[in-house]
């Protein structure tokens, strides 16, 4: 069970909205979903992982269980920001009536 305090990290859930390019073509952008620095408490626990050669290189794949409160919204074509990675989830969880698990595949940030 998850108790408040082993949410000691702050990470950014971002979603994809709507934007413009340079050229004021249409285009999206990742938004923060929560209002302010977009920032909530999280767990974050690499659960698994594996290597592999791919493309003519080899290539990691890590599987993360990122645990936060409860909130509205979340849905698995989100991401997290925490660190200088990005964990995209794949699938979003519930547990208990005040926690979300979200199973995320963990790949390196690129700004």
């Amino acid at each position: 069970m998850t108790t408040v305090f082993e949410l000691n990290k702050r990470v950014t859930l971002q979603a994809r909205g709507l934007d413009r390019t340079s050229l004021n073509a249409p285009g999206k952008a990742w938004r923060n979903v929560v209002p302010g620095d977009g920032k909530v408490w999280a767990s974050i626990k690499d659960i698994s992982g594996r290597q592999f050669v791919a493309a003519g290189g080899t290539q990691n794949q890590v599987q993360t269980e990122i645990t936060i409160r409860r909130r509205a919204g979340v849905l698995p074509s989100m991401r997290i920001l925490h660190g200088g990675f990005v964990y995209d989830i794949q699938a979003v969880l519930e547990r208990g009536s005040g926690w979300l698990i979200l199973m995320c595949k963990k790949e390196v940030f690129s700004a």
